[in-house]
């Protein structure tokens, strides 16, 4: 009897080190390790950095922005000014990669536009010691001493064409270069408030009382649509002064009354 307890109590005992052998085999993960760290972290340990180049696998798919010309994206041939293309009558007709409609297959029917003509009148301004020839019926504004602003008092397209001359005086030091700065600033001056869309063309030389100077010609869209389009340009005088013609016209109008303005260029005298 005592040797069938003693044998069962040896069972028992060998039954109990297995199991106790088979837990010391099983690994529980500790409170460090229960958790995986958050990808989004920036913190990262010594052992499990790895750097990337992200750019390598994209290098010839990546774009220098320092050097990309969006005129690359236009066809050949296009007439450009910066930023869009227009048609005759001052419309966009085409903008980066959109395609430019096929004339007169696909183009956008305008509104028919008059040419407008003009009668012109002999202008007389003593403060500027200016003189030359308007179209008449335009109302002519010289209370400023060193500026005379001409309107025409008709409105197309919800606006009224206007020319804006002054004569004023520059430093010794402004020299014809002096003369480009000038035009961009009134440019900026002009192009900074009511406008949604403004656009210009690079500058070209051009003279004005038989002085040198430049002109540069833009475009504008207010914010309810109207169009605007117009001329700035500067001439250096004798005297240290330079003169600045600012003609401001209807969109649809503006060869009609770009040639105010070549009618003012040929008939414009010193008194």
């Amino acid at each position: 009897m005592k040797k069938a307890i003693l044998l069962m109590a040896l069972l028992l005992a060998l039954v109990l080190l297995a199991g106790c052998a088979a837990s010391e085999g099983t690994q529980f993960p500790d409170a460090e390790t229960a958790f995986q760290r958050d990808p989004m972290s920036l913190a990262a340990d010594e052992d499990d950095e790895e750097e990337f180049d992200w750019a390598e696998d994209d290098e010839d798919d990546a774009i220098d922005w320092d050097e990309y010309d969006p005129a690359s994206e236009e066809d050949d041939g296009a007439v450009y000014v910066e930023g869009l293309v227009y048609d005759d009558m001052g419309n966009s007709v085409y903008a980066g990669a959109t395609p430019i409609p096929l004339n007169p297959i696909d183009m956008p029917t305008a509104t028919p536009r008059p040419e407008l003509t003009f009668t012109y009148g002999q202008v007389d301004i003593p403060t500027l010691g200016l003189s030359f020839e308007a179209p008449a019926g335009w109302t002519v504004d010289a209370s400023a001493g060193d500026t005379v602003v001409i309107t025409d008092p008709t409105t197309y397209d919800n606006f009224n064409a206007s020319m804006t001359i002054s004569i004023t005086p520059v430093a010794s030091t402004y020299k014809l270069n002096d003369v480009k700065t000038s035009v961009r600033d009134k440019l900026k001056e002009i192009g900074q408030y009511n406008y949604s869309v403004w656009t210009t063309t690079s500058l070209s030389e051009r003279t004005l009382l038989k002085k040198d100077g430049y002109y540069a010609n833009y475009r504008g869209e207010y914010y309810d649509g109207t169009v605007v389009r117009g001329r700035v340009m500067i001439a250096l005088l004798d005297g240290n002064r330079i003169i600045t013609l600012h003609m401001a016209a209807p969109g649809w109008y503006n060869d009609s009354y770009m040639k105010v303005v070549a009618h003012f260029r040929e008939t414009a005298k010193m008194q």
